[in-house]
């Protein structure tokens, strides 16, 4: 599908004299309050990238070590259509897909596979974050109270918690639930936003609540080749 009628118009009106580089413009600290107000989070974090899959494989390579694993359904685009970049750009992270009805992970599956894991042992690869994709690629939705279940014993564990928003604006509006709801207040600590899927033109974004990560972020994209 092309590009929206109105973020055509805005690029055109933004091709008009210079601005700083790499962020420093108007229009990215425009897209910082937007998404502050949004989300209702003032100090939020967001990095513009080019792609869903680099939103997705540089946020889960910020959250998770090398020697940690994404939890996430064995449905999930992350593990089946990016070509293992979470691996690559988490330096070998791996990948474990749950099993789940409707391509969703059930509370059971998640405390399944915790206590299949042998925590401590260096001999495997240690659990670090889950993710979620809400809606999935065969349009079943995680629900705000859905997503906090499975956060939070995410959390009882140390994992952080990710979620792939390609298609966020949509769960939202078939959710009727404020932006909020689906994301800080059900326990993310990151997430993409999708825009292409949305009208836009070669840019998505991550959005994180983990200062930590932020801080990972501000070099991983640089180095990944996002910072336009």
């Amino acid at each position: 599908a092309g590009a929206a009628p109105q973020i055509l118009a805005a690029i055109a009106a933004a091709d008009d004299g210079s601005a700083l580089a790499y962020g420093g413009d108007r229009w990215t600290e425009e897209l910082r309050e937007v998404v502050a107000e949004a989300f209702q989070t003032p100090d939020a974090h967001v990095v513009p990238v080019a792609s869903g899959t680099a939103a997705n494989s540089l946020a889960l390579a910020s959250l998770c070590p090398p020697w940690g694993s994404v939890l996430c359904h064995e449905s999930a685009h992350i593990i089946r259509n990016e070509c293992g970049a979470t691996s690559m750009f988490g330096g070998g992270a791996v990948m474990r897909g749950l099993p789940g009805k409707d391509h969703k992970i059930q509370p059971q599956s998640l405390r399944d596979a915790f206590d299949a894991t042998n925590w401590g042992d260096n001999h495997h690869s240690q659990p670090s974050v889950l993710s979620l994709t809400c809606p999935t690629d065969m349009g079943t939705v995680y629900t705000p109270e859905e997503v906090s279940t499975l956060a939070g014993l995410a959390r009882e564990r140390g994992l952080k918690v990710h979620l792939d928003g390609a298609r966020l604006a949509n769960a939202i509006a078939a959710l009727h639930c404020s932006p909020t709801a689906l994301t800080r207040d059900a326990g993310l600590s990151a997430f993409s936003l999708g825009a292409i899927k949305n009208g836009g033109l070669s840019c998505d974004a991550i959005v994180t609540f983990d200062a930590d990560a932020a801080a990972e972020l501000h070099y991983r994209v640089k180095r990944a080749g996002h910072v336009a």
